[in-house]
């Protein structure tokens, strides 16, 4: 976090040390966008305005004790937002448990399996899917969750847990035998 803090510092006094910071996030926030537009053009529209909206208010960005990407993560947050607000849909929550399991048997029951919490998925609010984006697509902590949805790492937590014991009722209602092994 230290060397982050020097990297943003450094960045403020000179923009050629900003490539640094872009070099270090633009995968991460590439990543995110291609998942929520599912298409490569507009996830790079998407990065593209997320790092130059990052590079022209780099002066008056606050160092909070969280990280630099928690900030980005927020500008492209926002840059979803209007384009989704463009093309008047959200993309839903899909693939968010995957296995590694390399049997057939066991592809053909996790894609089931798949299916089936992505019905869940869809059914939760757009609140909901996003904390579970946020935490386990893109691996925020908390505190990072947080300084994205402008609340305290214990309001994420709380949500965090509400959305997962929604997303149990749901995927209950749709497939009681499906097992969902994130702890609650």
């Amino acid at each position: 976090m230290e060397d982050e803090a020097y990297l943003v510092k450094q960045a403020r006094d000179n923009v050629h040390a900003f490539a640094t910071l872009y070099d270090r996030y633009v995968e991460r926030i590439y990543a995110y966008a291609l998942r929520e537009t599912a298409d490569v053009a507009t996830a790079e529209d998407i990065v593209s305005a997320t790092f130059e909206k990052a590079l022209k208010n780099l002066p008056s960005y606050e160092w909070r004790g969280t990280s630099f990407a928690a900030w980005l993560y927020k500008i492209a947050r926002n840059e979803l937002r209007m384009y989704w607000r463009k093309q008047k849909w959200i993309v839903p929550l899909v693939g968010l448990f995957r296995s590694n399991e390399k049997s057939i048997e066991h592809k053909v029951q996790a894609s089931n399996d798949s299916d089936n919490i992505q019905a869940a998925l869809a059914r939760l609010s757009t609140s909901d899917q996003e904390v579970l984006r946020l935490s386990y697509y893109e691996s925020l902590s908390h505190a990072e969750i947080g300084e994205v949805l402008n609340c305290s790492p214990n309001a994420v937590a709380v949500r965090l847990h509400r959305a997962l014991k929604r997303l149990r009722v749901q995927l209950d209602r749709i497939a009681p035998e499906v097992v969902f092994d994130v702890e609650l």
